[in-house]
């Protein structure tokens, strides 16, 4: 009590003190309320020197806890970092210069949170994320930050825009609902980029990861699909390797006109071939092909139709048909109404 007693409002300092610490609370709270980002370290550094001073004089206050707690209370957007979920994994660089994870330390965001890395704030690193995976684009500053090519990837998922090219506020979506086994392949292709050259950080809370960091079943069935379209491409690959595509030409004096060269197609070989409509079943479509003509046939369908005393090559497979008005064995063909 008698300690107490010392301390009068006409004791020296003590209006001035709390004036001061009135001022300080009233701007600390403006800071934090509209999220501005301040050095506030010289200001700190400058009541320290002389809160000794003034200790000598009120000894019962602990005024270094009371300035450093208003000194240093922390922005909303610094409570928002601080306050991602972690669950029990870690990022583990892989062989392939990807990431696996293990357990412990996994960083999941929040939309709000990853918004803060959008490249504006000098003190945070710069985030972005594709298929809910999370990269630190930092060292691509350039590219990604303030007035960069690219910044508007940066602090969001927008995944869909990777193939789209379509970079309004309603085109910068994490959606994939629609896109073409093309376009899915060329998001894997990007997430493959990221995972090479770029820092994997963590995942974000949405529809392709939950709260605890584990894929939603919609992030499965993307990859499935992603995986039956690698294997499409594969077989369309091994397919063109077996029936080229034809050379192709339109005049207006002559109408049009296929066929076929040891290159057509971009596919080198040692046979020319002969101008065939090839029908696709699961497409519907059909497309002018080169098919081999004479020895052993390339696909597993000719294989099977081999006949005793030699072979046509491939063009016993039922999907093909010949050209209106074109000698079979052609390797040039005027296109007909067929």
């Amino acid at each position: 009590m008698g300690r107490l007693l010392r301390f009068s409002i006409e004791e020296p300092f003590s209006k001035p003190l709390i004036i001061i610490a009135l001022q300080i609370a009233f701007i600390s709270a403006l800071i934090s309320y509209y999220d501005v980002e301040l050095p506030f370290q010289p200001v700190y550094d400058f009541i320290y020197l002389h809160i000794r001073k003034v200790k000598q004089i009120f000894d019962f206050f602990e005024l270094e806890k009371i300035f450093g707690s208003i000194i240093f209370s922390k922005t909303s957007s610094d409570r928002r970092y601080e306050d991602l979920t972690y669950n029990q994994q870690k990022v583990i660089p892989s062989k392939n210069g990807g990431s696996s994870i293990k357990k412990n330390n996994l960083v999941v965001f929040t939309k709000d949170q990853l918004a803060l890395f959008d490249g504006s704030r000098p003190s945070k690193p710069i985030y972005l994320a594709i298929l809910g995976r999370v990269f630190d684009v930092e060292k691509g500053k350039k590219h990604y930050g303030i007035g960069g090519g690219y910044n508007f990837f940066a602090g969001r998922d927008a995944t869909r825009s990777f193939v789209t090219g379509d970079f309004s506020t309603e085109g910068l979506s994490d959606d994939v609902n629609g896109l073409t086994d093309e376009e899915l392949l060329s998001i894997d292709n990007w997430l493959e980029f990221y995972e090479k050259d770029y820092k994997f950080v963590g995942v974000l809370f949405g529809i392709y990861y939950n709260r605890e960091g584990k894929p939603t079943q919609l992030l499965d069935k993307i990859k499935s699909k992603i995986i039956k379209a690698k294997i499409k491409k594969e077989q369309k690959a091994i397919e063109n390797e077996v029936f080229p595509p034809c050379n192709s030409e339109w005049r207006k004096e002559t109408g049009g006109r296929v066929w076929c060269t040891t290159r057509s197609g971009g596919v080198a070989r040692e046979w020319v071939g002969v101008p065939r409509l090839l029908f696709e079943p699961e497409t519907q479509n059909q497309r002018c092909v080169c098919v081999k003509n004479f020895g052993v046939p390339l696909s597993n369908f000719g294989i099977n139709q081999i006949k005793e005393g030699g072979s046509r090559g491939d063009l016993d497979n039922p999907n093909l048909r010949e050209y209106k008005d074109c000698v079979p064995t052609a390797n040039s063909c005027r296109l007909q109404d067929n």
